[in-house]
């Protein structure tokens, strides 16, 4: 009988939650083995030990998970057209950065906003708004809708990248008059400075600017030392810290044990190729290893390396012996102190076993609030307009702080938007039909009211925020928090 329930309706099952948890068909989501491990392997007892570390658990996954993974994967899992969950972080993250962010900005450090990225950006966004609203309204998206959604984005770079060449092209105008205007004044007085002495040597600026001062000629004849096999194994199995471990204080060691896990696999699946170190970071034997590591961890965190061909073989081996092959065949034509030509090639390697850890990751921060929203019977839309909005921003704070000065939040909107419709409109060959409530119109309207706002004030304040107005952004988001979650409680609305 308890199939037909919905999932929320637990809590009508006191005597016997962890059969209606297995039998209710609502919880048999992606993320259902998290109310199984929580309600059968816990147990009753422990229900309040579980809540709080799966409310400490859920936030702190949430602060590495981009916005567009996150609405992915919210959307992809969406259920009864309940994608509140997405426009809940995509909306619920746009209106923190306009209010909270720029606000406790203007409140610590008053700044001068640039004018025409400010500008261009708060436009593309209430365009991106309104238009992701109208969709709300309509209560469908259909395949074209999803798709204009990155033909803006696309639109909003050309832009972008347009306003980038003609501003560099205006400052090298400029930059170009000012050094004839100097040159002329100056020529008359630069026949005075024709030579230099350096260690009672006489050079001329042909020699100057060709790097020859006397005997300081560049020393090509350093080899880098050889290590012993053992060192060499230690340096690529083990990861290093940025801070030695005898400099760091108790907290950064304990963080660091907690941390070493998760730095263990991703330091053996993840390749990095980095300009900046010493042959750019090649590394053998490590490097070796990824060729097979990485394959078969993309093989199986996207789950296709489980498919078997005929039925017999599985993909994941065959992946396994295909990168064992190139393994030792780099392992062979490689040397251990200079980097190959094809060194580069890792970095690609690197860039598609990080898009799929963090999809991944995406993945089970949906399936994990999800779940949280079913225990504490949250929908789904106050979870995404609170904790993944906050956590999607927080995350990215420092370069929210960058942004609100040079211009305003980020177009991830638009591709969150985007590309998981498009995924879901194409795959079931029809319009997604989306469930319309008063707390999405609710995020949409303040929305909207923050960029207005700051569309109207900003401008006439010289492009200035002030102490002052970023008090009154704070304050609104405080407002609209209050009325979000007065609406799920049913006081209102």
């Amino acid at each position: 009988m308890s199939a037909d329930y919905d999932c929320r309706q637990y809590h009508q099952f006191h005597n016997d939650t962890c059969s209606f948890i297995k039998t209710a068909k609502d919880c048999h989501f992606d993320g259902g083995y998290y109310l199984v491990f929580l309600f059968c392997i816990i147990g009753e007892k422990l229900q309040a030990l579980g809540f709080i570390v799966l409310g400490v658990t859920f936030l702190a996954f949430g602060n590495g998970a981009p916005d567009i993974f996150s609405a992915t994967a919210a959307v992809l899992s969406a259920k009864d057209g309940d994608a509140g969950l997405a426009f809940g972080a995509l909306f619920g993250a746009g209106v923190f950065v306009t209010t909270v962010v720029a606000g406790t900005i203007g409140l610590l450090t008053p700044f001068r906003s640039i004018q025409r990225p400010l500008l261009r950006d708060i436009i593309f966004f209430l365009v991106a708004a309104f238009a992701a609203y109208y969709i709300m309204y309509d209560g469908r998206i259909y395949v074209y809708e999803s798709l204009s959604f990155i033909v803006l984005y696309i639109i909003y770079l050309i832009v972008l990248i347009g306003g980038y060449f003609i501003n560099r092209r205006i400052k090298e105008q400029r930059a170009l008059l000012q050094a004839l205007q100097t040159e002329a004044a100056g020529s008359v007085n630069r026949t005075n400075y024709g030579s230099i002495h350096v260690d009672g040597e006489s050079i001329n600026d042909n020699q100057a600017g060709n790097g020859i001062v006397g005997n300081c000629l560049p020393d090509d004849s350093y080899v880098q030392p050889d290590v012993t096999f053992a060192l060499s194994l230690r340096k690529a199995f083990l990861p290093n810290e940025d801070t030695p471990w005898a400099e760091q204080n108790c907290l950064s060691k304990v963080l660091t044990v907690i941390k070493m896990p998760v730095n263990i696999i991703l330091h053996f699946t993840t390749p990095i190729v980095d300009y900046e170190k010493p042959e750019h970071n090649w590394n053998k034997l490590l490097n070796s290893f990824h060729l097979v590591s990485g394959p078969v961890a993309i093989s199986l965190l996207t789950q296709i390396g489980f498919a078997k061909i005929n039925h017999v073989f599985p993909i994941w081996a065959i992946v396994l012996i295909l990168g064992t092959i190139l393994c030792f065949v780099v392992l062979i034509l490689t040397d251990y102190h200079s980097k190959p030509r094809l060194h580069s090639a890792f970095a690609f390697l690197a860039f598609s076993v990080s898009v799929v850890w963090v999809y991944s990751i995406a993945n089970e921060i949906v399936n994990l609030l999800t779940a949280f929203g079913i225990v504490f019977n949250i929908s789904n839309t106050i979870v995404g307009l609170t904790f993944l909005a906050w956590g999607n921003s927080l995350s990215d704070y420092v370069s929210n702080v960058v942004s609100a000065k040079q211009g305003y939040p980020n177009m991830d909107f638009l591709i969150g938007l985007g590309i998981p419709f498009s995924i879901v409109t194409i795959r079931n060959g029809a319009p997604f039909e989306i469930k319309e409530s008063a707390l999405q119109n609710l995020i949409a309207y303040f929305l909207f009211g923050s960029l207005v706002a700051t569309l109207i004030f900003i401008p006439l304040n010289k492009f200035n925020y002030s102490r002052w107005f970023g008090f009154v952004l704070v304050v609104y988001y405080v407002i609209f928090l209050t009325m979000a979650i007065l609406i799920e409680v049913k006081v209102i609305f």
